[in-house]
């Protein structure tokens, strides 16, 4: 068996370990650019690019959701090149981290949008907008 080296923070060049690269980096995927800025992971910044992919109708929705899920299969990998972690353990704890804000935040995002569409039905039939 051969001894762990901490090679975290050294750049692309530098080979992330298996242990890092299992798993899909839900922080990555749902907290993108955000993600990236704490974890020095600044390709992140990129979705903000995909939205200029709006203007061409069906591949505006595309590309973003396409970068997301990117950002998810390579943030693991991202971040342990990017970033200096103290150990392995490390490492995942933050991760795990981002991941569970990352799920709180989507989830609630989806719940503030169907009670939003909700509010907004409700007053258009109360106003008759709807019956017109």
């Amino acid at each position: 068996m051969t001894e762990f080296v901490n090679n975290s923070g050294q750049g692309p060049q530098s080979a992330a370990p298996a242990e890092v690269l299992i798993g899909f980096n839900w922080g990555a995927c749902f907290l993108n650019w955000i993600w990236g800025l704490g974890n020095k992971s600044y390709i992140t910044l990129l979705i903000f690019v995909s939205g200029f992919a709006g203007i061409i109708p069906f591949v505006g929705m595309l590309v973003p959701f396409a970068m997301m899920i990117w950002f998810g299969i390579k943030g693991n990998e991202w971040a342990w090149q990017n970033k200096q972690w103290d150990s392995l353990e490390h490492f995942h704890s933050v991760q795990k981290t981002w991941a569970i804000w990352g799920i709180v935040l989507f989830i609630l995002g989806i719940i503030l949008s169907v009670a939003l569409f909700a509010i907004i039905g409700a007053v258009a039939l109360s106003s008759g907008a709807l019956n017109k």
